[in-house]
């Protein structure tokens, strides 16, 4: 097996790896999320201030609806008292109409009420609208960044590829099948380097009759950890 070619396509994993978990973890990303957040939340408060519009304007139709029917009922009542001549009928009449003036009365202030909610409710839409656009920008700065950085990191993986094209073009196929199941067994990192007496995929030492027996191996071969049991390239 070609341990220099496999060690150099382990480099190249890692460094693939290491970007794909940047990624997610971007500053930008952070920076987007609460940017789309923000504007999200907008767009909530707006629906919700617009709902409360939308409801103060139904009470107040209603209010004028149910008024002008009672003003109606009310002036046939006070038209029907004035050719009533029977006191007890009269009487019904003025107390059918007193009813009436009352509901009016209440009707009057559920509007003026509905009036107040729907001025406040206004003028809340009107200062989200202003608000809106600063944050529509910082959402739209919030995507370019985040794209220029993704732009960034694609170009870097792009790069290790074309490596990873080469590297692989030095490995026989049962060299990459070895590879990939080491890679496979040890979490991604099936290769690693002999710094000094230490492995560099466990951070162990080995023993100096440990050592004779990595330094047994063939030159160019990659001898087995002892401790891991990952590829050990010299």
């Amino acid at each position: 097996m070609n341990g220099a070619a496999m060690l150099a396509l382990q480099e190249i994993d890692t460094a693939l790896d290491a970007i794909g978990h940047r990624r997610p973890r971007l500053a930008e990303v952070a920076t987007h999320a609460a940017a789309a957040a923000a504007l999200a939340d907008l767009r909530r408060q707006q629906a919700a201030v617009q709902a409360r519009v939308d409801a103060a304007r139904a009470a107040i139709e209603a209010a004028e609806q149910a008024a002008h029917e009672l003003t109606a009922k009310r002036d046939r009542l006070d038209a029907q008292l004035k050719t009533v001549i029977a006191p007890r009928e009269a009487e019904a009449l003025m107390n059918q109409i007193a009813t009436i003036n009352t509901q009016r009365s209440e009707l009057d202030e559920q509007e003026l009420t509905a009036m107040d909610d729907q001025t406040v409710a206004e003028e809340a839409l009107v200062a989200l609208a202003e608000a809106e656009p600063a944050v529509a920008t910082a959402l739209a700065e919030a995507e370019a960044a985040l794209a220029a950085a993704g732009a960034g990191l694609d170009a870097e993986a792009a790069a290790l590829e074309a490596r990873k094209v080469e590297a692989l073009a030095a490995l026989t196929e049962a060299d990459v099948r070895a590879y990939e199941h080491a890679r496979h067994q040890h979490g991604g990192v099936g290769v690693a380097r002999l710094d000094g007496h230490r492995c560099s995929g466990c951070h162990l030492d080995l023993s100096p009759a440990e050592m004779d027996v990595v330094k047994a191996t063939p030159a160019g071969e990659p001898a087995e950890c002892p401790q891991c049991a990952r590829f050990l390239v010299r």
